[in-house]
């Protein structure tokens, strides 16, 4: 069956535009290419995504059958730092008008403020592993995350990175010793420096001053506390003055200022007052790689906090998180998101959903623009983009209607505790033949599965005028390899991109997280026994979960890590099972038996998964990957634009805030746009 919309030749027919893909960057384009009056007379706005759900990979389900648990693609905690996503959501919820009886009115209720975090450090050579967490608590900042900032120069960040490692230093030293490292003149010439405006203008007028005060600093306080020729060890007398033992505190803090110098030489050598085009030569190197060639010690590249920031954004070839030497991370990108990640927040540096992600994010948005008009086709899978004859614009989109509906429109929601949830599965009652298609086990967010109610033909000048591609580039090379076939750049952006699959499991418990024997108040942690190194606390979710009082868990708990490409296909539950077993007693001792699995009856529920499809895997920025991205704006083609993590924004990776940039980006390329 052919479809196609009928072409509206009126006077001043509205621009349509089609965005393919409903994930942060395809919803993020259709809320602000929607955003004012002005623009939903301009503009007819269609979203063509596969399945029952918006989200993509931040998509989330509700298990009616169990308790109405939430059931995640894995671990999703928002940055302080997300700017354009926080204006975003801030933006959603003030137009947003929820059902009466939904306990999320204004965003705040949504989230989560979290000012704690941990990283996880093993113990050397001892068997079996002994690990002992390194708890950051960072400070309350002034605002609101997406607070309006006249700049987010990383300037000013470097002022804040300095003055924290001279408090860090002068907290933690002997006097006489701080005296006698003499590291105060150095950080203070490098905040002077980071806001000084003739820098910020260009001038390079005390740049070397500095950099020979803060490599002497440096030097003074390696030689004084790293043995010669020993670089993981901490000199003994240094050690015994200020007390032993694991977890070393003294080590901790000398590697927190070799950080902080590296970074600080890094910033003066490669990038200060050199300009954009700076971070993007640094890109061709790795993140750890450059802290080295600034006189970070091993022991400090192999630090844990280095080791989380690889987990957190699974970032090892391959998915082999075995060893830190598989990692790679483009440096410019990764200095400006640590810097922002650590120094550029506001309020909060992470905040936590109080109910699923879906929930929390993609409820107000669908239900946003479907008030302003933007048509929302679920089921829509796209299976081809072919170019118009002369090979310079999209001519037609080729997709799959997955389902047909019983009363000719889907509603696409449950409730639970009184907020609109997406379900974990289709809602087959409303679907043609529905009861059949679950009996048969379809599944419409697999790339193997073919269910098509129809085809639907959407052609140039009739059914669309502009393109919003807001697919990740694992599926474009498999609906689109003629746009790589006809444009040598996109052919290098499609083939240069990396991504890989991931793996989450989550766990409801009946203890609650005081009970578990974990140590620290951080819940939000990386850096542990792989393959499931990063671990979260999501019980503030459970008011919001619909278990019999009799049986209700106390504690959720959120797991995730890299899926090795060797260990496909995967068994999530079977690989879970494995590392538990293995693992779990190192972060919770009281309900373990020691150096093994969890003791009976501390479990209540398990979800597991594998994120392996094209859409679900996580895009990566390995070093020397960057200069291959594509722009939101027009690419390559006249009425194509981008939406997605893997396009070029200011972080460049694989994370909500870079989706939702783009997003605006492309919505505001297509507004800018005179046709």
């Amino acid at each position: 069956m052919q479809q196609s919309a009928a072409q509206d030749t009126t006077p001043g027919a509205r621009i349509k535009v089609a965005i393919l893909g409903g994930g942060p960057g395809g919803i993020s384009a259709a809320f602000w290419l929607s955003a004012t009056p002005a623009l939903r007379a301009r503009y007819e706005v269609t979203v063509h995504t596969l399945g029952w759900r918006l989200g993509g990979k931040c998509a989330s389900g509700r298990n009616m059958a169990v308790g109405g648990r939430i059931e995640e693609h894995g671990l999703h905690v928002l940055m302080g730092c997300y700017q354009t996503a926080f204006q975003t959501i801030r933006a959603c919820y003030a137009e947003w008008t929820p059902r009466a009886s939904s306990p999320f009115k204004v965003w705040t209720d949504a989230m989560t403020p979290q000012w704690q975090a941990a990283v996880e450090e093993q113990a050397p050579g001892v068997t079996p592993p002994l690990w002992a967490p390194w708890t950051f608590t960072l400070p309350e900042f002034s605002g609101q995350p997406g607070d309006a900032v006249a700049a987010t120069d990383t300037e000013a960040l470097v002022g804040l990175m300095a003055d924290a490692a001279l408090a860090m230093l002068d907290a933690n030293l002997d006097p006489a010793l701080a005296a006698q490292l003499n590291y105060r003149p150095a950080l203070a010439l490098l905040r002077r420096l980071a806001s000084s405006p003739t820098m910020q203008n260009g001038s390079t007028e005390g740049i070397d001053a500095t950099r020979v005060e803060l490599q002497g600093a440096a030097e003074r306080i390696r030689s004084r506390v790293i043995p010669a020729g020993r670089p993981d060890k901490i000199d003994s007398a240094t050690s015994a003055s200020m007390g032993t033992g694991f977890p070393d505190t003294l080590n901790r803090l000398w590697i927190l200022a070799d950080l902080a110098f590296s970074v600080g030489l890094g910033w003066l050598c490669d990038l200060c007052a050199r300009g954009p085009s700076a971070y993007d030569a640094l890109n061709a190197q790795d993140f750890r790689n450059w802290l080295g060639g600034h006189g970070a010690t091993q022991s400090t590249m192999d630090s844990a906090p280095i080791r989380a920031l690889y987990d957190l954004t699974f970032a090892y070839r391959n998915g082999d998180a075995s060893t830190l030497a598989n990692g790679s991370m483009a440096a410019g990108v990764t200095f400006r998101f640590v810097m922002d990640m650590v120094f550029g927040y506001r309020h909060a540096p992470f905040w936590k959903m109080n109910a699923g992600t879906g929930d929390a994010l993609f409820t107000p948005l669908y239900q946003v623009l479907e008030a302003r008009g933007v048509k929302i086709d679920l089921f829509h899978r796209v299976t081809g983009i072919e170019l118009s004859a002369d090979k310079s614009q999209v001519g037609t989109i080729r997709i799959d209607q997955q389902a047909a509906f019983v009363n000719g429109r889907y509603q696409p929601f449950v409730v639970v505790k009184g907020l609109d949830c997406w379900p974990d599965q289709p809602l087959w009652e409303q679907l043609v033949d529905g009861e059949q298609l679950r009996a048969d086990g379809v599944n419409f967010e697999s790339s193997g599965d073919t269910t098509s109610a129809g085809q639907v033909d959407l052609t140039l000048g009739t059914d669309f005028d502009l393109v919003v591609l807001a697919v990740p580039p694992d599926v474009i090379e498999a609906v689109a390899p003629q746009l790589s076939a006809a444009n040598a750049r996109w052919q290098s952006m499609v083939a240069q991109s990396a991504s890989v699959a991931t793996e989450a499991f989550q766990l409801w418990l009946a203890p609650g997280l005081d009970k578990l024997g974990w140590t620290s108040d951080a819940t939000i942690v990386s850096a542990y026994a792989e393959r499931f190194d990063s671990w979260a606390d999501m019980s503030q979710q459970l008011p919001l979960e619909d278990w019999p009082a009799a049986n209700a868990p106390q504690a959720i708990e959120y797991f995730c890590g890299c899926l090795p490409a060797d260990a496909l296909p995967a068994n999530p539950s079977q690989d879970a099972q494995a590392w538990l077993d293995a693992s779990i007693a190192g972060l919770w001792p009281a309900v373990a038996v020691p150096g093994g699995p969890m003791k009976p009856g501390t479990e209540l529920s398990r979800y597991c998964r594998a994120n392996w499809e094209g859409f679900e895997r996580y895009v990566q920025t390995p070093a020397g990957s960057v200069k291959y991205r594509l722009p939101p704006g027009p690419a390559q083609f006249g009425n194509l634009y981008l939406a997605g993590d893997w396009t070029l924004t200011r972080f460049s990776g694989g994370c909500f805030e870079s989706a939702v940039e783009s997003g605006s980006l492309a919505a505001a390329a297509i507004a800018a746009r005179t046709i």
